[in-house]
């Protein structure tokens, strides 16, 4: 289980991946919480909110503020490993949860970017997370339930 509170460059998506190199057979655990947040939204919330401005995240493709989720989809050799991207994860069968607290929080923080209320803002990013990712209460929840169901605990930053 990646306990993931930064983007961290998209290394808590990395540490997912590198656990299940050598586990074909296992399931990964990533819980995307407080700053990595963001990694569970569609790109069209980045640019309108300007998140990767906002929150200091950088396209790695790009090298400036992202406008996309830089780990969605992304081109052919952009990331250290192109298994790192959230969508080759999901097609993996890695199990992902996405903090409402955070949600709540951040889409207020951001919702002026896009001229609308925080209502607004959260009710879009609820909508727009990606498919597969599921928004569980809080971070620090799905990281307590991860582990009573016998998940080991890795720090994502």
């Amino acid at each position: 289980m990646v306990d993931a509170y930064e983007a961290n460059g998209g290394f808590p998506l990395a540490f997912a991946h590198t656990f299940l190199v050598p586990n074909k057979s296992a399931t990964a655990v990533v819980v995307l919480r407080h700053g990595a947040f963001p990694i569970a939204l569609g790109n069209a919330m980045w640019g309108k909110y300007k998140i990767g401005e906002s929150l200091k995240i950088i396209d790695p493709e790009s090298k400036v503020s992202a406008i996309k989720n830089p780990f969605l989809r992304p081109k052919p050799g952009v990331l250290l490993a192109d298994d790192f991207a959230i969508d080759r994860l999901l097609e993996r069968g890695v199990v992902f949860g996405a903090c409402n607290m955070a949600l709540q929080v951040q889409s207020k923080m951001l919702a002026g970017n896009a001229g609308v209320t925080a209502e607004e803002a959260a009710k879009e990013w609820a909508t727009n997370v990606i498919p597969g990712i599921t928004i569980i209460p809080s971070g620090t929840w799905g990281v307590n339930r991860a582990q009573e169901l016998g998940c080991t605990y890795c720090a994502g930053g």
